[in-house]
């Protein structure tokens, strides 16, 4: 063990005098100063809910979470037969927002999906915007909802706090 010790000291040693040697031929160098450049501007969004304040208003988050735009806004070839009963504004923090009760006799998720991109491009100027569908020609009852999140804004307002949970923009389900 101490053989083994002293062993490793002498490579060190060799190793450190030998840098040394190859270090004393050749001047040293001063450090030399990086070159500078100048910080990158910070970007500025312009949107309809900014508060004023100049160009760093105090809303540039916000303005920056409602000009983000999440999924597509292109209504599908076929939807299924829907009406919408009720339309209720639900603005709140800054996200424009709405309630729709939807009336359809379809009782899948595929056709719930179908009316909710359609929903999505009809409301896209909305930050957010939450559907239950319900069919009047039988019983007045749940059959399902739809989450449309067109914002980073609204995904906030609809509850995901750490973001959109998917890039389409909208999250359906069935009562079935």
């Amino acid at each position: 063990m101490l053989r083994l010790s002293v062993l490793s000291l002498v490579v060190i040693l060799t190793v450190a005098a030998f840098l040394a040697w190859r270090a004393a031929g050749e001047p040293v160098h001063p450090i030399e100063t990086p070159e500078l450049r100048a910080a990158p501007g910070i970007p500025v969004a312009s949107s309809r809910h900014n508060s004023g304040g100049g160009d760093r208003g105090p809303n540039l988050e916000a303005a920056w979470a409602t000009e983000m735009r999440i999924g597509s806004f292109e209504k599908p070839e076929q939807v299924p037969e829907y009406e919408v009963l009720e339309s209720l504004p639900a603005d709140r923090d800054g996200a424009h927002a709405a309630r729709l009760l939807v009336d359809t006799r379809s009782r899948s998720e595929e056709d719930f999906t179908l009316i909710a991109r359609d929903l999505k491009a009809r409301y896209s100027d909305y930050d957010a915007v939450s559907a239950e569908f319900t069919d009047t020609s039988d019983v007045f009852d749940y059959n399902g909802a739809a989450l449309i999140f067109n914002t980073p804004a609204g995904a906030y307002y609809i509850g995901y706090i750490f973001g959109p949970p998917n890039t389409r923009g909208y999250y359906v389900t069935s009562a079935e």
